[in-house]
C-alpha cells in the first residue's frame, strides 16, 4: 500500500469534532486491536521493553530517569508509526489480515517528511534534556537524590519547588510535540505532503479543537501512567491501543476536499 499523492486541486480541512469523539476514537482503536492483536502488541511488547530497560538503567540517576521518562512520552507518536500503518491497512483492506513487515518499514513511504520530523523532534527532545539537566543543577547543588527519595520526599520545600517547576517546563515541551506531531505524523504516512504543512495543519486541527484535544492529551496521559504503575506491563496493551486510536483521531481531525 503506497503513499497517496496529494493533487494539486485538493487541499487540506481541518474539521471541528465534539470533545465526546476521543472515547469513539479509542472504541475505533480498540476494534484494530482486536483484528490484528499479534502485530499490534509487537508494538506494545517494544514499549514495555523500553520501559524495563529505563528502569534498569536510570533508576538510581533520577536526573536521567525522569528525563528520558519524558523522552519516552515526547518520542511516543513518532515510534507509534507502524501502529498508524497497522489501522491504514485494516481501512484499505477492509479488516483483511494486515503486514507486520509493511508496518515496520512504513517510515519508508515518505523518507524525506519523516527524517525531518525526525531531526525536529531531536532537537526539541535534546533541548528538553537539557534544560532538565540544568533544573536539577539549580536545586540540587550537591548529590543528586535517589528517584526514590525524591518520591518519598516529593512535598518537602525543596522538592515541591523542583518538581513544581520541572512538571511545568514539562508540559509546555510535551504540548508543543502533542500540538506538533497528533495529526502531523499520520498524515505523513497517509499523504505525500511537506513536513512543515503537515505539521502547520496539525496545529491547527488542535487549536481549532483545543478541549477536545486537552481531553484526548489527557486520556493519553492517563493510560500512560496506568502503563508505569503496572511495572511497564501494562504498555503492552496501552500502547497499541494509544497508536491505533491516534490514526483514527486523525481521520476525524484532517479531511481533503477539491
Amino acid at each position: 500500500m503506497d503513499i497517496t499523492h496529494l493533487p494539486s486541486n485538493e487541499h487540506i480541512v481541518v474539521k471541528h469534532v465534539s470533545v465526546g469523539q476521543p472515547l469513539q476514537w479509542l472504541k475505533l482503536g480498540w476494534q484494530d486491536l482486536k483484528r490484528a492483536p499479534a502485530d499490534a502488541m509487537f508494538y506494545g511488547a517494544a514499549f514495555v521493553l523500553m520501559g524495563y530497560l529505563l528502569n534498569m538503567y536510570f533508576s538510581y540517576a533520577p536526573e536521567y530517569m525522569i528525563t528520558l521518562a519524558a523522552l519516552f512520552l515526547l518520542a511516543g507518536p513518532f515510534m507509534a508509526i507502524g501502529l498508524y500503518d497497522i489501522s491504514r491497512q485494516l481501512e484499505a483492506f477492509n479488516g483483511g489480515r494486515v503486514r507486520l513487515a509493511h508496518s515496520m518499514a512504513a517510515w519508508r513511504s515518505n523518507m524525506p517528511g519523516f527524517s525531518l520530523f525526525a531531526v525536529l523532534l531531536a532537537v526539541m527532545v535534546f533541548g528538553w534534556f537539557r534544560v532538565s539537566l540544568l533544573m536539577f543543577a539549580l536545586f540540587y547543588e550537591g548529590s543528586v537524590p535517589t528517584l526514590d527519595s525524591l518520591v518519598a520526599n516529593a512535598f518537602t520545600q525543596e522538592n515541591i519547588g523542583f518538581l513544581l517547576a520541572w512538571f511545568g517546563t514539562g508540559f509546555l515541551f510535551a504540548a508543543a510535540v502533542f500540538s506538533l506531531s497528533v495529526c502531523a505524523i499520520p498524515m505523513l504516512l497517509d499523504k505525500e505532503v511537506d513536513t512543515i504543512t503537515a505539521m502547520v495543519m496539525s496545529v491547527q486541527a488542535v487549536y481549532h479543537n483545543l478541549l477536545t484535544m486537552l481531553v484526548w492529551a489527557a486520556i493519553i496521559v492517563a493510560l500512560t501512567a496506568i502503563g508505569f504503575a503496572t511495572q511497564f506491563v501494562g504498555l503492552l496493551l496501552i500502547t497499541p491501543l494509544i497508536g491505533l486510536s491516534s490514526w483514527h483521531a486523525y481521520r476525524a481531525l484532517i479531511t481533503y476536499e477539491h
